[in-house]
């Protein structure tokens, strides 16, 4: 299994701890914290190998390539360029991924099962999330916590084989809104289903040790 280490620093520090969608509308506090999240993140998952000379470089050099693809980002904020500057990120993650997948394997003090777990959860709820504001299903600057918070639990509960309390989630989550809200919105049903969609699928995955 390979461990997604610097797709996981990627998706937390630019999509958790900061508003993607903002940095492209060239919002600077957003973009300062997703540089400086980058930074910290990288240095959090990858303290024990950095005592090694190639974790030290290879890790120095992503977390500085990282930092400098997100201040390219506010260049535009058209669907296109968002779309090229994800899959580049993408591309430079798994650049790094692949190569020292056994070095990180073997000496990182994350398991990898643990590390793609984490990744799936972090994809799941902010990242999609990203996508909702992209696609115009919530405001732009909304953080999407009721969301977020029910995709994280339908992603445990799928990954877990739960299927009581997924339902027990989904239920609850639309008679919280209709408490809260009073008025039905299609991203009630689209937010679980898209959770529930790409937790199957990670599921999967993480079974037949394709990621």
């Amino acid at each position: 299994m390979i461990p997604n280490l610097f797709l996981l620093i990627y998706t937390a520090s630019d999509y958790g701890f900061s508003n993607n969608s903002l940095i492209y509308r060239q919002n600077k506090s957003e973009l300062q914290k997703a540089v400086l999240w980058t930074i910290l993140i990288g240095l959090a998952l990858t303290f024990n190998v950095l005592t090694f000379p190639i974790g030290l470089i290879s890790v120095g050099a992503y977390i500085v390539i990282a930092a400098l693809l997100t201040t390219l980002k506010p260049r535009s904020d058209k669907v296109s360029w968002y779309v090229e500057i994800e899959l580049i990120n993408l591309a430079v993650a798994l650049l790094f991924t692949i190569p020292l997948a056994g070095f990180m394997s073997t000496h990182n003090y994350i398991e990898p099962p643990f590390i793609n777990y984490l990744l799936g959860l972090t994809i799941s709820s902010v990242v999609f999330a990203d996508i909702f504001r992209r696609i115009d299903l919530i405001d732009v600057k909304s953080n999407d916590a009721d969301g977020n918070f029910e995709r994280i639990l339908l992603f445990i509960f799928v990954m877990a084989w739960q299927w009581q309390y997924l339902l027990i989630t989904v239920v609850g989550m639309i008679v919280y809104r209709l408490i809260r809200y009073r008025k039905f919105d299609k991203f009630w049903v689209i937010s679980p289903a898209a959770g529930i969609g790409f937790a199957l699928i990670w599921f999967l995955l993480m079974k037949a040790s394709l990621i």
